[in-house]
């Protein structure tokens, strides 16, 4: 759950907007950009699913994420995403008896280089990416493949991706079941493999008007459970089993992006997506965002997120569950449920940037704006969460 709202919280306003640029129009040569996102994300509530249902859910978490685009020259790119987050949570804490143990602190640190090559003559852009990301129980590495192909006129534009993640699972059971069960007795795999593929068609209708249609489709094998997550029965009350899963998934998520201009200084931008997948879940989301210019410098951006969801075929709460079924999840992130997201964003973007300075070699150092953010999430399932986050763009040319 924490890495979800993590990323639909701090990375869209880094690469929501991403696009290449315009048919036949070469990106400035040898031009730097950088976008650095700091933030605090704090949650709560009272169904952990490291105790199987129950518990707390308390959790901070602070991240930072460094965004860096590199054009040497009208052909050639590379961009560089990497962070680290640092977070302290009492629900997993939960996994020992003894609490303020190892457990209940972690410091993941990821990193993804796209390389990304344009044909200006046929408006296409292909890329290449190879990324990683490590914690204390848990490894990736993947990889990827890009294109993008843009019309004459520069009004339409198809993006292709497809993307594999091979991960890892460094096992740790809750302290009960240590010295009773091994690993290898409750799960096949230490593995879980994840294959993407993503295609966004975008139009610009007119002047005011744009529409961006999107699907994914995704497909996960391997262990797809996680392995401290307790599962209370209801004919075992006195010895909890962990978490299972089937060893496979598939997700299709479909979704339309709309945004409309009404004036100069206003932006509409309204989101909607369809989710279903294999474990019986269906879900929709929709959000609003209003962009508004308050002078040259300042924009503030009010928005709104909504999502629903049916439960997972598997999920009953805390002492539900009987020892006889093949699968079970007391995780309330696959219950039904329902929730809202509120917040703002302010930015100040002064026209010539907020400072400037001459590097070595006659490069202009421009510090261009700056925007925070703050919202407020709530679940229906009794979880609330709050992030601020401050993110700097800099560019150099």
């Amino acid at each position: 759950m924490r890495h979800l709202l993590l990323a639909a919280v701090l990375l869209a306003s880094l690469h929501a907007a991403a696009q290449d640029g315009p048919y036949l129009m070469p990106p400035v040569e040898e031009q730097v950009e950088i976008d650095i996102l700091s933030s605090y994300y704090e949650q709560d509530g009272n169904n952990s699913a490291v105790e199987g249902g129950l518990g707390t859910e308390f959790l901070y978490d602070i991240s930072n994420i460094i965004v860096v685009n590199v054009g040497w020259d009208s052909v050639h790119s590379i961009n560089f995403t990497g962070g680290a987050d640092y977070y302290s949570s009492a629900s997993t804490d939960r996994i020992d008896f003894a609490l303020s143990s190892a457990s209940s602190e972690d410091v993941r640190g990821y990193g993804t280089a796209t390389y990304t090559r344009t044909d200006l003559k046929r408006g296409e852009s292909y890329g290449i990416q190879f990324g990683g990301s490590a914690e204390y129980d848990y490894n990736s590495i993947s990889t990827g493949l890009r294109y993008s192909k843009q019309s004459r006129d520069a009004n339409t534009q198809l993006n292709l991706a497809a993307t594999a993640y091979f991960d890892r699972w460094r096992i740790f059971l809750p302290i009960e079941l240590r010295g009773v069960a091994e690993p290898s007795e409750l799960f096949d795999t230490q593995n879980r493999r994840s294959y993407n593929v993503t295609a966004i068609l975008s139009q610009v209708i007119n002047t005011r008007l744009q529409v961006a249609l999107a699907a994914e489709a995704i497909w996960q094998e391997g262990l797809l459970s996680t392995p401290f997550h307790r599962v209370w029965f209801a004919d075992q009350a006195f010895f909890p089993g962990v978490e299972t899963l089937p060893g496979e998934r598939f997700k299709l998520p479909v979704s339309v992006r709309l945004n409309y201009f009404p004036t100069d200084g206003l932006v509409i931008r309204t989101f909607y997506r369809y989710y279903y997948d294999d474990f019986g879940i269906t879900a929709h989301t929709a959000s609003l965002e209003l962009p508004l210019k308050l002078s040259t410098a300042w924009a503030v951006a009010p928005f709104y997120r909504y999502h629903t969801q049916t439960a997972a075929d598997f999920f009953a709460p805390f002492g539900v569950h009987t020892s006889d079924q093949l699968f079970f999840t007391s995780d309330f992130d696959l219950s039904a449920l329902s929730s809202h997201n509120v917040g703002v964003g302010l930015r100040y973007e002064p026209l010539y940037g907020l400072a400037r300075a001459r590097l070595p070699g006659n490069r202009l150092f421009n510090f261009k704006a700056v925007e925070a953010r703050g919202s407020y999430y709530d679940r229906s399932t009794g979880l609330t969460a709050f992030t601020a986050s401050v993110q700097l763009s800099f560019r150099v040319e």
